[in-house]
């Protein structure tokens, strides 16, 4: 089974660098990155509602300008519920606030919360 990734952060060495490491641990893994979460957010829209069965790891970065990972959250919760089902969204932050943390764990669309860097060890741990 193809493992399917988008990263979502609006600094595009942080997304090469998930790239890499997604790639080590799942070499036939399909990752798209965005630095731009309003853009991430229609691609998310326009495809997954018309693709079933398509499950997929976002993770997404909690400080970025124009639209933060929390709005990205609000935003995605007016997503049909069949689309919401197949993507597993992960907090990928490098904010060590117990505040965020708890807010993230807080949001039933968020699976986990996982601090920048990201790490072989940290990517073999989420599930599909």
């Amino acid at each position: 089974m193809n493992k399917n990734f988008i990263v979502v952060d609006d600094d595009s060495v942080n997304n090469l660098i998930c790239r890499k490491v997604i790639k080590l641990v799942f070499p036939e893994a399909d990752v798209l990155t965005f630095t731009n979460p309003e853009k991430a957010l229609l691609f998310i829209k326009s495809i997954y509602t018309y693709s079933p069965g398509k499950t997929t790891i976002v993770l997404l970065d909690i400080n970025m300008p124009i639209l933060s990972g929390w709005d990205f959250l609000e935003e995605f919760e007016g997503f049909d519920t069949d689309v919401k089902e197949r993507l597993k969204i992960y907090m990928l932050s490098s904010s060590t606030d117990q505040l965020d943390k708890d807010r993230a764990n807080e949001n039933k669309n968020v699976r986990g919360y996982i601090e920048k860097p990201l790490s072989k060890d940290s990517i073999a741990k989420i599930v599909f």
